[in-house]
């Protein structure tokens, strides 16, 4: 009898301790639903109208929350998964929390350190002031998405540090591991970045590195890190590593806010390599976006990419792009938007054999990247909804 009154007790106890963790928890279930219908003039040779989820924004799922430790410090977590609403699939097949999975401690003297598949600082500080705020990056990432500005680079196995903000200033790093047994080093990746914020400027530098694994005849599967892969970037895609440095900035003017940025991107080879030559492509960018007094928000993109020449290529290929994006807010949470850009391409490229020099086509954004034009034009209309909650 007394040793069911200790267990009683005890249960009591229990109970008691796990009702005050969750009473000091804070989780939050969010989302966004976004869809719309989307014509493109040139998708491998003909035009094509047909529904498209996430123009606007990523339609995804998620689940985060956090837990007051004491102390100014805090336990994190984040889970979040991408779809198509327009046919309930997950956004990338064999993962489920597909855009985000980590754990960590968030400290307010310290900064925070994370664990899981993530985004790296280059991205966390760059793409704030990229094109995804003011057009999207559906139609307005820079050509196939060349230099990650929008969110086709994720890191699986990494650690990341942000710092906490001085004066304006913050820092954030990463690394990631490949994970490999026999291959140390490789398929990993790394990032560093710093910001600084001072009034109506926003500035960031940024740098990350994506190595391949032993399965170089194209991008290794079983690396950590993912990135957008198009005809821009296939003829290098056998690349020992990748690297990026890109730079922005940008000046709120009231409703009004201007930006520009710069970024260079460079598939280098080794002895395993389909190609020989480093590849090299430069980016430059300008952006205006325009909150208006009344539900209105209007934004434009103008970019050009060029790669160098390399590889016996001597017309080596550019990328001209003119984006805009009209959205009517119903509410902080729903809108209406409309979309349109257009993209000229020039120049020669490398095949997927990483050998056979081949004409350059257009892909707008990172929404046409499995679906390039045939040729050196395509231009992208679109009309959606998007509602969070």
């Amino acid at each position: 009898m007394k040793q069911n009154k200790l267990f009683l007790l005890g249960g009591i106890v229990l109970s008691g301790a796990c009702g005050t963790a969750v009473a000091q928890s804070n989780v939050t279930v969010y989302g966004i639903a976004d869809a719309g219908l989307a014509y493109t003039s040139n998708q491998k040779g003909n035009s094509n109208t047909y529904v498209r989820s996430g123009s606007k924004d990523g339609s995804r799922l998620g689940f985060k929350g956090t837990e007051d430790l004491g102390g100014g410090t805090s336990v994190l977590f984040q889970l979040e998964a991408g779809y198509n609403i327009d046919d309930g699939a997950a956004a990338q097949s064999g993962s489920l929390f597909n855009r985000a999975a980590f754990i960590g401690l968030a400290d307010k003297r310290y900064g925070t350190v994370t664990l899981g598949r993530q985004y790296s600082p280059y991205f966390a500080f760059l793409n704030p002031l990229g094109p995804v705020p003011a057009v999207t990056g559906a139609t307005g990432a820079h050509a196939g998405d060349i230099d990650g500005f929008d969110i086709t680079v994720r890191h699986n196995n990494s650690v990341k540090y942000i710092s906490p903000d001085w004066r304006g200033a913050s820092v954030g790093l990463m690394v990631a591991s490949g994970e490999q047994a026999g291959h140390t080093g490789s398929g990993g990746a790394m990032s560093a970045a710093v910001k600084y914020d001072t009034g109506a400027w926003h500035h960031a530098l940024a740098y990350q590195v994506l190595k391949n694994g032993p399965n170089q005849a194209t991008w290794d599967p079983t690396t950590s890190s993912s990135f957008s892969k198009s005809p821009i970037n296939v003829g290098y895609l056998s690349a020992k590593e990748v690297q990026y440095l890109a730079a922005a900035t940008s000046y709120q003017l009231g409703a009004v806010t201007l930006g520009g940025n710069l970024s260079n991107v460079q598939y280098r080879p080794n002895a395993t390599s389909r190609f020989q030559g480093t590849a090299i492509f430069n980016t430059a960018a300008l952006l205006a976006n325009w909150k208006t007094a009344t539900p209105w928000q209007f934004g434009a993109g103008l970019t050009y990419t060029r790669a160098t020449r390399a590889n016996g290529v001597q017309d080596a290929a550019n990328y001209r792009q003119l984006s805009f994006q009209q959205t009517y807010w119903f509410s902080k949470r729903t809108a209406i938007y409309i979309l349109e850009a257009t993209q000229h391409a020039r120049g020669k490229t490398l095949a997927a054999d990483g050998v056979t020099q081949i004409d350059a086509v257009a892909l707008v954004g990172d929404s046409q990247v499995s679906t390039p034009s045939s040729n050196g034009k395509q231009n992208v209309f679109m009309v959606g909804a998007r509602h969070a909650f």
